[in-house]
């Protein structure tokens, strides 16, 4: 019979033999108890009470012990006699010796020494290593650094100045964790003459260096002190670090603020088991204090925060074994600083509130509890100071990864300015497509075309025809409009290199892709013209790879084989290797590929997919046409409309909808509609359905679709109905609280009288917003975007040409409420007066 099945049979994924992090923590924290617990109960607590009351500083010996035992070493490297033992555990055997121990500064003054070897280490000085390392390691040294002087580190009071072959120390250093007893300093100072960051190793018994007690709320066997340099001369090999030590000052506070949490999670831990302990014994009214409701709840959040702080503390550890971790500055670590320290003031409150009197008696544990709790709190940076480094670092990396993709998507604008300049170049006839062209060829500048041969081009829809023919004539000449007798020649070189990438397209579009990639423009050009053909290959790549899957395929890296698809092997290597040469995508060292990172967002999916695909595909097609001297396809969405409409609905509900002024209102006004006047088959009318729901949607759209008949889209999470208006125009009743309008898919005699009829339709107090191209600032790809645009049937407008006729038509609010360059579309809107 087969046994029954259980949720957690069904539920739990985890593959056989699967390890979780907890389960490793626990079996270091096992091993910690096992090897150090001893110690600590045994030798570091015994007079901790009488030490903090008296202010005496742990003994020296402890720390010596620490080192015989093997506890100082454990995470430090085995050359050096140590365990090389990962950060990870090192944290957690902290956090069980904080646990332990009575004295909550014993486990942060051991990882101070640690971290002092690792910097000493760090320096790579032979001379440093040999006479500091061995005597830290066995603990019968002990060393703190001292950065601290609440300034900015390049305007330090405490310099160094060279003298010949001696450094020269100045100034003091505060708020030392055991100053009061160390035997050696790391301290960062100001170099007078470069005005940069030093760090040196300073023992306590050179001349002019002088420890001073510091008298404290807490912490008090912690030894915090300053240290006072006055004329203090060392020699050039007590530099730990000749320049930029405030970069090793920022590993140094990365690591440490993550191994002061684990010192935190260690003291939570011991004085919530205390705690509990206390109040077991406890009676009120013939009951346990414990069955209490309002205290069970109260021990429940005392083990919430416990928890808590544990998960960020421990993702922090984890982090450390990452080889992409940032060395500088590590955000799980300042966060887990912040939410431990946070935890601790909120555990120590309720301690407070459940042990009543007895929390502040300094013969219990409680006062003090909070009193060193607050002293960690300061250590590592002040709880302001993190959530500003963390703010910073937020705003910074959000804006640095919207630059990215800006910057990535304009990279691939960029290839399109070539591929529109070499159809200029090639284009030898007049119509309405000529004047474009030749503004393309003007901005694209002089172009040279050396050693260029034109082979024959293939015919349609073979890929790889003109790859086998011989070489032509040698081509040379100015390709810029210029007459002379090479331009011929230099054109068929182009036209040819054009014809081979659309009949590529053709192939793969027709479910027939070449075994290979056709010959691209390696070799046939020098110049600017060279540079142009590349951007124009790299497009075609792009474009090629986006239809067939294969650029989705690299938002993981894979391999050429795994990226491949269903292309075939080489046609696939042929493309990968153009999206590197394009900067589109990259290979790393083991030969796996990768989009560019700024490209995932077009790639995912999503309104800036769609929006994606469309200009690479009405950049394709329309070089076709215009190779081809066909006019405007059926079909064909200019700039804002079709594919691109659904950015530009998405920005309308979740960008602007709240900045023009009563439309919300309006919207949900009985009655009122949506007019849209794209004249895209219905594509915008139905993106404005999906995002703006349960308000009726009216489209105006040419024939050959019938007036009244009614669009489905069942794709994207729903069916979508939108009503067609028909060509006759809107009409008064239509009762608009918006009216969308795209102005590059009309004429100048068309964009008046359209604006005119959306005003008349609009209901007081409504808007009209209309999707108009922005142009790169750069002429060629302005130029560009003018012919793309004019080969979909649409045009550029004006400048102030749309601001001037919805002001004309009586409208206010007139201005332009959102653009986006990476887009290449803004959006102008006006309002109608209530």
């Amino acid at each position: 019979m087969t046994a029954r099945a259980h949720a957690a049979d069904v539920m739990n994924r985890a593959r056989p033999g699967h390890r979780t992090l907890d389960a490793e923590v626990e079996q270091v924290r096992r091993e910690a108890r096992r090897r150090f617990g001893g110690f600590v109960l045994d030798v570091a607590n015994p007079g901790s009470h009488f030490r903090n009351k008296e202010r005496r500083p742990l003994d020296n010996r402890v720390f010596e012990q620490a080192g015989a035992l093997g506890l100082l070493g454990f995470s430090l490297p085995a050359e050096i006699g140590g365990e090389g033992r990962d950060k990870l555990a090192w944290g957690v055997v902290v956090e069980e010796v904080a646990r332990l121990s009575r004295d909550p500064g014993f486990a942060v003054l051991l990882d101070i020494s640690v971290e002092i070897t690792e910097l000493i280490l760090s320096s790579g000085t032979p001379e440093l290593i040999e006479a500091y390392v061995p005597d830290l390691v066995a603990g019968r040294r002990f060393g703190v650094q001292g950065a601290y002087e609440s300034r900015d580190p390049y305007d330090y009071r405490s310099t160094a100045r060279l003298d010949g072959d001696t450094w020269v120390l100045n100034g003091a250093k505060r708020f030392l964790a055991g100053a009061a007893f160390a035997d050696l300093f790391v301290l960062f100072l100001r170099d007078e003459a470069s005005n940069d960051m030093l760090a040196f190793l300073v023992e306590k018994d050179d001349p002019g260096v002088t420890p001073v007690a510091m008298d404290t709320m807490g912490m008090h066997t912690m030894g915090l002190g300053q240290v006072i340099l006055h004329e203090v001369r060392l020699p050039r090999t007590r530099l730990l670090w000749r320049a930029d030590a405030l970069s090793e000052l920022n590993t140094y506070a990365r690591i440490r603020r993550t191994m002061s949490a684990c010192g935190v999670l260690g003291a939570l831990d011991g004085v919530i088991e205390n705690c509990v302990e206390a109040l077991s014994a406890r009676r009120r009214g013939g009951r346990r204090v414990l069955d209490y409701p309002n205290v069970e709840r109260s021990v429940g959040e005392l083990r919430m925060l416990l928890q808590s702080a544990r998960a960020s503390v421990y993702r922090a550890l984890d982090g450390t074994r990452s080889p992409d971790r940032d060395p500088y500055f590590d955000e799980f670590a300042t966060v887990a600083k912040h939410h431990a320290s946070e935890c601790a003031l909120r555990v120590g409150q309720l301690v407070m509130s459940l042990q009543g009197g007895e929390a502040y008696m300094s013969a219990f544990p409680w006062e003090r509890f909070m009193r060193d709790i607050l002293g960690l709190i300061s250590g590592q940076g002040s709880q302001e100071m993190l959530l500003m480094q963390l703010g910073q670092r937020t705003i910074v990396g959000l804006e640095g990864r919207r630059v990215r993709e800006e910057a990535a998507e304009r990279a691939v604008a960029k290839l399109a300015d070539g591929w529109w300049a070499l159809h200029a170049v090639a284009h030898e006839g007049g119509g309405e497509f000529a004047d474009a062209a030749r503004a393309v060829v003007a901005a694209a500048g002089p172009a040279t075309v050396v050693g260029a041969s034109a082979p024959a081009a293939p015919g349609a829809g073979d890929a790889g025809a003109g790859d086998t023919e011989a070489r032509g004539t040698e081509a040379r000449g100015a390709v810029a409009g210029d007459a002379d007798a090479g331009d011929a020649e230099a054109r068929g070189a182009v036209a040819a290199l054009l014809d081979r990438a659309h009949a590529l397209v053709a192939a793969v579009r027709a479910g027939r892709p070449p075994e290979a990639l056709p010959e691209g423009p390696a070799g046939l050009f020098e110049g600017r013209l060279a540079g142009l053909a590349e951007g124009a290959w790299g497009l075609l790549a792009c474009g090629v790879a986006r239809e067939t899957g294969l650029l989705a395929r690299l938002l993981q890296p894979c391999t050429a084989r795994e990226a491949a698809g269903d292309l075939p092997p080489a046609l696939a290597e042929g493309l990968l290797e153009a999206l590197v040469g394009a900067s589109v995508a990259h290979r790393d060292g083991e030969g796996r590929y990768a989009v560019a990172e700024g490209l995932e967002r077009v790639l995912i999916g999503g309104p800036r997919a769609s929006a994606f695909a469309a200009r690479l595909r009405r950049a394709l097609d329309g070089g076709a046409r215009l190779r081809g001297g066909k006019p405007k396809a059926d079909g064909a969405a200019p700039a804002g409309c079709g594919g691109e409409a659904a950015p530009l609905a998405d920005a309308l509900v979740n960008s602007l909808l709240g900045r023009l002024e009563g439309l919300p209102a309006l919207l949900d006004r009985p009655g009122a509609q949506v007019g849209c006047a794209a004249g895209d088959g219905g594509r915008s009318a139905v993106e404005l359905a999906r995002h703006i729901p349960f308000v009726p949607v009216l489209a105006l759209e040419p024939e050959p679709v019938a007036a009244d008949a009614v669009l489905v889209d069942g794709g994207g999470g729903g069916e979508v109905r939108v009503r067609v208006a028909g060509p006759a125009g809107f009409a008064e009743g239509d009762r608009l609280a918006l009216a969308w309008l795209p102005a590059s898919g009309l004429s100048a005699g068309e964009l008046r009288p359209a604006v005119g009829a959306a005003v008349a339709a609009l209901l007081p107090g409504g808007w009209v917003v209309l999707p108009c191209p922005l142009p790169p600032k750069r002429p060629l790809g302005a130029a560009a975007a003018r012919l793309d645009l004019a080969l979909a049937g649409g045009r550029v407008p004006d400048d102030g040409e749309v601001e001037g006729l919805l002001a004309a038509a009586g409208l206010g609010h007139v201005r332009a409420a959102w653009d986006d360059a990476a887009l290449g579309l803004r959006l102008v809107a006006a309002r109608r007066p209530a």
